[in-house]
């Protein structure tokens, strides 16, 4: 979400939005203004039509909204952390932290998105039938309430597809993972659906293109591609996906750091480095033996080295309670998204009676993944 214009929180959660969601709101306020309004509501005000599109644009990109945050709470409620909620040309997205640990989860997640979207349609529909026959500006609320529930219906009844990565795909996902107990071939399965999807919407587009010259077209071509491009993004990278799930953390972890007291001089440390065996951080213990953090070489190497000698390793290493953890038996995918909401992207790999086992981080999956190759050539 670097990139993206702040909007806030909510609920805790960052919200932002692409640079081109003013844009895209800035067309629909001019279609709601100069096209939809004087043709359903004639006899108002150009200032009130505007008016009238400009809460209409808002309160589409609401709706949106609500749909991220439908996701994003139920996320949390399993126990996945959601880093934000960025808004975008065709959308919204809701970042997490870490997939879902069982097709349960996955299917709550999912699905909560469009039935966020049907309950906010089914709302502005009973707004806009109380104000049903009024006159003036009301009737052009009234009116402006029919299209916001038409597109969030919409909008439910899309999302719904059965093909990644919209939310109908996760959810056929998710069911395929819980007839098969294979979440990676359940993916595979998902994403294939959503390239033919994507290719289905792609063709319609283009022969409504082709046919009709007022442009409607082209906004179904462009959503094709788009799901056919990511869908088959999604399905070349699950294979790799599969083999973070498979290989366990204690296998290409760094093991048996060595333990240094909280009370030694950085100085020291480096002095003394050249004992150990290259390692990318080092677990610290108090006096008590007990583990207090763990700091990084990247930390000392971003030290003033003439403070070296007045710093002791407590001084800078990340206290142990903001350390991430993991057993030597975990899969390394839910273990290395894990580490990328902590203050370091270090992971404490321990046994199962609370032993230090090593030290791991980003650079795990890539000897997954070439682990899993071996392992397959053999």
């Amino acid at each position: 979400m670097g990139r993206d214009i702040p909007l806030g929180r909510i609920a805790g959660i960052r919200i932002g939005m692409s640079w081109l969601v003013p844009l895209i709101a800035l067309l629909y306020v001019w279609n709601l203004a100069e096209l939809r309004f004087p043709y359903e509501v004639p006899g108002q005000s150009a200032g009130a039509y505007w008016a009238a599109g400009l809460l209409g644009a808002v309160l589409f990109f609401g709706s949106l909204l609500a749909h991220e945050v439908g996701h994003a709470l139920v996320a949390r409620h399993e126990g996945i952390g959601v880093s934000g909620i960025s808004l975008w040309l065709l959308g919204g997205v809701a970042r997490m932290e870490s997939e879902p640990r069982t097709a349960g989860a996955e299917l709550r997640i999912a699905g909560v998105g469009p039935l966020t979207s049907a309950a906010v349609g089914v709302g502005f529909f009973l707004v806009g039938l109380a104000f049903d026959g009024a006159t003036g500006t009301v009737e052009l609320f009234a009116d402006l309430c029919g299209w916001l529930a038409f597109l969030n219906l919409l909008l439910a009844a899309f999302n719904l597809l059965p093909g990644a990565p919209l939310d109908g795909g996760r959810v056929l996902g998710a069911l395929l993972w819980m007839q098969t107990r294979n979440q990676t071939r359940a993916q595979q399965t998902a994403a294939r659906v959503g390239q033919v999807l994507g290719a289905a919407l792609l063709a319609v587009g283009l022969a409504i293109l082709a046919s009709d010259d007022n442009g409607n077209g082209i906004w179904v071509a462009i959503v094709g591609a788009y799901i056919m491009m990511s869908a088959g993004s999604e399905l070349r990278s699950t294979p790799a996906l599969g083999v973070l799930r498979t290989v366990r953390v204690g296998q290409v972890m760094e093991p048996d750091p060595p333990v240094l007291p909280e009370w030694m001089s950085v100085q020291d440390l480096v002095t003394a480095a050249g004992r150990y065996r290259p390692q990318s951080a080092y677990a610290i213990q108090g006096p008590d033996g007990r583990l207090t953090g763990v700091l990084t070489g990247d930390t000392v190497s971003a030290t003033d080295p003439r403070q070296w000698p007045y710093l002791r390793l407590a001084d800078l290493a990340f206290p142990i309670d903001r350390v991430a953890t993991a057993s030597v038996d975990d899969a390394v995918l839910p273990t290395v998204q894990r580490a990328r909401s902590g203050p370091t992207d270090r992971v404490l790999v321990l046994h199962p009676d609370g032993r230090i086992a090593g030290i791991t981080g980003p650079e795990a999956a890539e000897r997954a993944v070439e682990l899993g190759a071996v392992t397959a050539r053999s």
